[in-house]
């Protein structure tokens, strides 16, 4: 009998081997749990992230896994909810492509370094079976992304939040893999837990506000995917045709898109070495645009006050979903102007910086900000289609002169990358808040050692700070 999509998806979770990974994907691995854990910390002190902690100190729960920065101990569900948030806050969080193009965005899969590292601790994993699980979520992970056209595709044309599917599949059978489960418990595990995890659209959609249950999109999703794997170990099972079955996936939530070829075929390249590390903490569209935008202020020494008119062309999807004027010029929360084409061009302009501390409630409210806002404005250009986050920009001073920049592929993108360099000054600027120096240097010691690492519990405890110890509300 022909195996199913998930007992395939099962196989080649349940068969790589660290020894099979080229040293360039051991050494991005790396770069990816450094840039999510710091990412992490940086979203500590949110709302999302107090409200999941708030909750988790209610419920308590088995001491298995550690909540990044307050060190509290909870079990590997919650802890995966608590850590999801903090690495979505920010929307610092890295994206991956197929090629080195970039042309078409798999997803945000940083983000599996939440759940990975929650299960793994649990496990007392080592480090090489932590890299291995991370490449493995990459490839997965662009693989069903692919399968339905992108991250923007037919799941997003449906309705649906592209994770609804992917992340549950995947999260599940890495979970499996790390709890030690056979290829069927496996399959069993992603079919539980694909069968009942979907979510709505409206989570970003271009023509609402964006509310703070969006930092759940991957955490909630995650969170299904090892509970079903622990259902799995117990000897629940599933529909193993969860995919291609009568109503199932590819026919009912695909409406009928899904191509089933492409999850059924052998990984023939690494997606995780096409992962653009971002150099701001803005949807990545913009990211263009952001850097334009900066390079014209920062050469002519432009002040908030010099500028008349900004003038930003786009691609057609950035325009539509952060140029959008009814959703996007006046955002009413973070997370819709860290989506906003027009906010984030007034923050560079006034900050000459695009990062965490630019989207404080005081700053998104700040009236001197939106009178910069309403000087932006924004327009698709069909000659940038080539490109997945170009801007060109053109700035009008109000005595008349004008200033232009064009940014095609900014900081990041696969063929323009982030160095090892870059990433631990991100890191260190997200995480020196809750420690020293020393112990900064010593966690990125770690990481870019974790194949020699016997236990992830050694980094996990590293994580939690002796600087602050706040009370969570």
């Amino acid at each position: 009998m022909p195996q199913t999509v998930a007992e395939i998806l099962a196989a080649d979770a349940k068969t790589l081997r660290f020894a099979d990974l080229p040293a360039e994907v051991v050494h991005q691995a790396r770069r990816s749990v450094l840039d999510g854990i710091g990412i992490g910390m940086g979203g500590y002190p949110s709302p999302p992230s107090r409200a999941v902690q708030s909750l988790i100190k209610d419920l308590g729960g088995p001491p298995e896994s550690t909540v990044f920065v307050s060190g509290v101990k909870t079990s590997c569900l919650y802890a995966t909810l608590a850590n999801g948030a903090m690495i979505r806050y920010l929307d610092y969080m890295d994206r991956t492509f197929l090629t080195k193009e970039a042309v078409s965005n798999m997803g945000h899969h940083g983000e599996s370094v939440a759940p990975i590292l929650a299960v793994a601790e649990r496990q007392h994993a080592s480090g090489q079976e932590v890299i291995t699980s991370i490449v493995l979520a990459y490839e997965l992970l662009s693989k069903i992304t692919d399968s339905v056209g992108g991250n923007h595709g037919v799941l997003d044309k449906q309705g649906w939040v592209p994770e609804s599917v992917r992340v549950p599949c995947v999260i599940g059978l890495l979970a499996g893999r790390l709890l030690g489960l056979d290829e069927r418990q496996m399959a069993n595990a992603l079919s539980l837990a694909t069968s009942f995890t979907q979510e709505l659209g409206i989570l970003h959609s271009e023509n609402e506000q964006l509310t703070m249950a969006r930092n759940l999109r991957f955490p909630w999703a995650s969170h299904n995917g090892i509970l079903a794997a622990m259902l799995a170990q117990k000897g629940f099972e599933g529909p193993l045709n969860v995919f291609e079955g009568h109503t199932g996936i590819a026919e009912v939530v695909a409406g009928g898109k899904m191509d089933l070829d492409k999850l059924r075929a052998p990984r023939t390249s690494w997606s995780i070495l096409n992962t653009w590390i971002k150099n701001f903490s803005a949807e990545g569209r913009m990211h263009g645009h952001i850097e334009a935008t900066l390079q014209l202020v920062e050469k002519h020494d432009l002040h908030p006050e010099d500028v008349a008119k900004v003038q930003i062309r786009t691609t057609e999807h950035c325009y539509r979903r952060m140029g959008n004027p009814k959703t996007r010029r006046v955002p009413l929360t973070k997370y819709t102007a860290d989506h906003s084409s027009y906010y984030c061009t007034a923050v560079a302009i006034i900050d000459r910086a695009v990062g965490p501390a630019q989207f404080t409630p005081e700053k998104v409210r700040d009236p001197k900000v939106q009178a910069l806002a309403d000087k932006v404005f924004v327009e698709k250009d069909p000659a940038l289609e080539a490109y997945i986050s170009p801007g060109v920009v053109d700035i009008t001073t109000v005595q008349g002169q004008t200033y232009h920049a064009e940014v095609l592929r900014p900081k990041g993108h696969p063929m323009n990358p982030m160095t090892d360099a870059d990433l631990e000054k991100k890191f260190t600027s997200l995480a020196r808040t809750y420690m020293d120096e020393a112990r900064m240097s010593q966690i990125v010691r770690m990481v870019n050692d974790l194949d020699k690492l016997s236990d992830i519990g050694s980094l996990m405890d590293l994580l939690v700070t002796d600087r602050t110890r706040e009370a969570v509300a």
